[in-house]
This record gives C-alpha cells, structure tokens and sequence, in this order.
C-alpha cells in the first residue's frame, strides 16, 4: 500500500453537494502533478480558483459535468475509493477541466475513449504521479482499467500513454 504525501490526501469529510476542488484536494497546489496540468494558458491559481466537485448519491466513480464545469463525484467512491485512485482520479479530472478552459473536446467521439487525446493526457498525468509515488506497472494497469473496457483497450492506453510521455507533451 502507498503511503501518500499530504498534498495527495483527500478530504473524505465533504458532505454531497458542491464544494471548491480546494476543499477535497487542500494542498494539492503542492503536488508536482499540478505543475503538469497548468498551462501557460491556464495557471493553476486560476484552475484551483475555479475548480468545483459535486458529490453525488449514483453509480459510477467520477467524470467531468463538462456544461457546468465541475467534476462529479460518487459518493461511495469518494468515501470508500482507494486513496491513491480517488487521488490519482481527482488529478485526471482537474487536466479536464483544463481542457474545457481551453476550448478543448474532451468528448470527441472522433476517436476511440482510449485513443482520445484529452484521455490519453488525463491519465498520463494519474499515471506519472503514481510512478513517481511509488506504484509498479500492476497497480497502474489496474488503475487504467474501468468496466467498460478490455484488457487490450487497458493495454492500448498504456503504450499511448507511454508514448505521449516520451514525446514529453503537456
């Protein structure tokens, strides 16, 4: 199990409804994720700023409202998730709702959810901050995989989020 540093801790007190990301995520500015989802565009004063979580009572994990902007929150997850994917998860969210700051797609069905670049940049993040935590490449396929897809959709995503980081793209 990976012991996270205080700017990974989630605050699991946070009752359903809408709260700043600040609130869920205190010191997230310090984690050096934050630094991989800012953009010169988008400093992440402004993102943490603007940032919402709505904690919700449904199925599901967590997603982008992207018509109110706010990350989504299931209620079980949030208060029983693992605390490295609930952290690893929040991360990924926040680079999408960065996207959606700049106008991006986040949805675009042009492309295949694994071979979506807003996705692809979304988990690169979770996926080098959980390297940099500490996980081996077991924990981190699990983290990748969801149930909507396959174990070759989960090895898909990986060889591109490897090759996205290589590339050393933002």
């Amino acid at each position: 199990m990976i012991e996270l540093p205080d700017y990974a801790c989630v605050d699991r007190t946070l009752l359903r409804g809408e709260h700043p990301y600040r609130a869920i995520l205190p010191r997230i500015a310090e984690s050096p994720a934050a630094r991989r989802i800012e953009s010169p565009s988008t400093p992440m004063s402004w993102l943490l700023e603007n940032a919402r979580v709505r904690i919700v009572r449904r199925r599901g994990y967590v997603w982008i409202d992207d018509e109110a902007r706010t990350i989504v929150l299931v209620e079980d997850y949030y208060r029983r998730g693992a605390a490295v994917d609930l952290y690893l998860d929040l991360i990924h969210e926040l680079t999408h709702l960065r996207q959606l700051a700049e106008g991006q797609n986040v949805w675009d069905e042009r492309f295949p959810y694994v071979d979506r670049p807003t996705e692809i940049e979304g988990y690169a993040v979770a996926v080098e901050e959980g390297t940099r935590l500490g996980m081996q490449e077991a924990e981190i396929l699990e983290h990748l995989s969801n149930p909507w897809m396959t174990r070759a959709d989960v090895l898909r995503l990986r060889e591109n989020i490897a090759l996205f980081l290589a590339n050393g793209r933002k």
